[in-house]
């Protein structure tokens, strides 16, 4: 709870200020980078290249519909009415470089912030002019803390100025001048202070070849990026030994990438490497609004199968003596896709859908459809006639049959039709509801993706939100039920708000003992439509 307390306080003095306190004084020619000044190892380090990027980007929050729908819900007339109200609170203005001056931040250097393993928090800001610097803190101090009675605490050469309620009271904000940059931090953390500004470079991140590494390896431009050092606490069990994640905001888009190296059993990452598979794209219906594919090993999903299959289905293979891996991973290829598109008619008046399968059938919202390339024709149905024969033990019935000249395996359940399959060549084709599996079996394959921009990855998605927007707009009258008009009309103005959101992609590899993963949300608001 301490620690909470500490990031909380911190950020705000950070926000109020966000590239004033750096350096109290004017930056010589021994300014070093922010990262001289932030410790290698920590619970977390944040860093922000440049601190007046900070408003650009603010910026183009602003520009975008849902910012600004969201903005009205929480009383104000539009998303700059909320950023004025934000940054008043603030006392500094973050979107003006002349603001940030005014208050003694350097806004063209870069800013940080630290979670010591201690629980303290800190920030390291770059500073242009002292004196403003001083006033901006003592002011933030005593608006936001109470405390305005400046002091001083010395430890050696190291001189940390602090505020407090009153003289000889424990200081509530403190900080103090190292490398170029005033580190900041509030309550117990300002006895940590003095230690920071004497770090040792060799302790500094400025001396983090792993850090580096990830950096190269990920390349391209960030306008954050935050970094989880070897030892972080915040790692906990999962299998890295570090990550690096970045951010990017341009009018075009949201990137955010991960770089994490693989501390774990190597069989296990070797599911996320890429591997040659057939191309199927080209079966899956042209209306999709989402599109997956999986271009891994399918027999490395062995260790997986209880986290993907769920607890029920899991239960029932194993009472069923039923064995995954050998019955079905072993006999598929990589390059398995599935797509979802919107029903004809969803019950939109029932409102969303259960994610528990026995209350609800997902495949009355969203239709299923995908292919799988096999190993072994000839092997698939012996396989799904097993599957058939355990799945009273999930509450499925699963029934052979044939629909016009193919033989196909139909599901049901007590909600309603479930997942059918279907065997064409070397490809097990399954989709729901049973008019979309008649489909796949007819249809001629034609190239790409019917969702633009899915990677090659080893597992790749891609999901097209204006195609969505305008399927959830063409809903007949029905879908809505009797008196489903109120619910349409939020619906529409949910969709008004967030037709600048295009399209989410995710990416997901693994190459030289290393996890890489990519998320991009594009944007297409006014802004961005005007640049090149």
């Amino acid at each position: 709870m301490r620690g909470e307390r500490h990031v909380r306080l911190v950020a705000l003095a950070g926000l109020a200020l966000l590239a004033g306190c750096s350096k109290c004084g004017k930056a010589g020619p021994q300014v070093e980078g922010v990262e001289r000044v932030l410790p290698k190892g920590a619970v977390v380090v944040v860093v922000v290249p440049q601190v007046e990027a900070v408003g650009q980007k603010l910026a183009i929050v602003e520009k975008l519909k849902v910012a600004g729908f969201l903005a009205q819900l929480k009383g104000f007339a539009d998303a700059r009415g909320f950023s004025d109200a934000l940054v008043g609170e603030l006392g500094v203005d973050v979107r003006s470089k002349e603001a940030l001056e005014q208050a003694g931040i350097d806004g063209q250097r870069a800013m940080g912030a630290a979670v010591l393993m201690t629980g303290h928090a800190y920030l390291a800001l770059p500073v242009k002019d002292a004196a403003k610097l001083h006033t901006a803190l003592e002011t933030l101090s005593f608006r936001r803390l109470g405390a305005g009675a400046g002091g001083a605490q010395k430890a050696g050469e190291v001189v940390v100025k602090t505020f407090s309620p009153q003289a000889g009271q424990p200081p509530r904000l403190g900080y103090v001048l190292a490398h170029g940059y005033a580190l900041v931090a509030t309550e117990d953390a300002i006895g940590k202070l003095a230690m920071l500004a004497t770090l040792p470079e060799t302790d500094a991140l400025s001396s983090d070849a792993k850090l580096k590494e990830a950096q190269a390896r990920l390349g391209g431009e960030r306008d954050l990026f935050a970094w989880l050092p070897p030892g972080s606490p915040v790692l906990g069990g999962v299998p890295v030994s570090s990550a690096l994640v970045t951010a990017s905001l341009t009018p075009q888009g949201l990137t955010v990438a991960v770089d994490a190296p693989w501390k774990g059993d190597p069989q296990q990452l070797a599911v996320l490497e890429a591997r040659p598979g057939p191309e199927l794209l080209g079966v899956l219906p042209r209306d999709a609004f989402l599109v997956a594919r999986f271009n891994g090993d399918p027999q490395r999903l062995a260790p997986f199968t209880g986290e993907l299959l769920g607890p029920y289905l899991s239960r029932a293979f194993a009472e069923a003596q039923f064995d995954v891996k050998s019955e079905v991973l072993e006999k598929l290829k990589p390059g398995a896709v599935v797509a979802l598109s919107l029903a004809e008619r969803p019950p939109m008046d029932r409102g969303l859908p259960s994610f528990d399968i026995r209350q609800t059938n997902p495949f009355t919202y969203a239709h299923l459809s995908g292919a799988a390339p096999l190993s072994s024709a000839d092997q698939a149905w012996p396989t799904l006639e097993k599957v058939a024969q355990v799945s009273p033990r999930f509450g499925a019935q699963m029934q052979k049959a044939e629909r016009e000249g193919t033989p196909v395996l139909l599901t049901s359940y007590a909600q309603g039709e479930g997942v059918h399959f279907a065997v064409k060549g070397d490809t097990v084709l399954f989709a729901s509801p049973v008019q979309r599996l008649d489909a796949l079996v007819k249809r001629q394959a034609e190239g790409g993706s019917p969702v633009a921009g899915l990677g090659t990855d080893a597992l790749a998605v891609a999901v097209d939100l204006t195609r969505l927007n305008q399927s959830v707009r063409a809903l007949p009258e029905s879908a809505w039920g009797i008196g489903g008009f109120a619910i349409k009309a939020t619906t529409v103005r949910w969709l008004d708000a967030m037709d600048d959101l295009k399209a989410v992609t995710v990416a997901v590899g693994a190459k030289d003992r290393v996890v890489q993963a990519k998320a991009v949300l594009k944007l297409g608001g006014a802004e961005a439509a005007k640049a090149p």
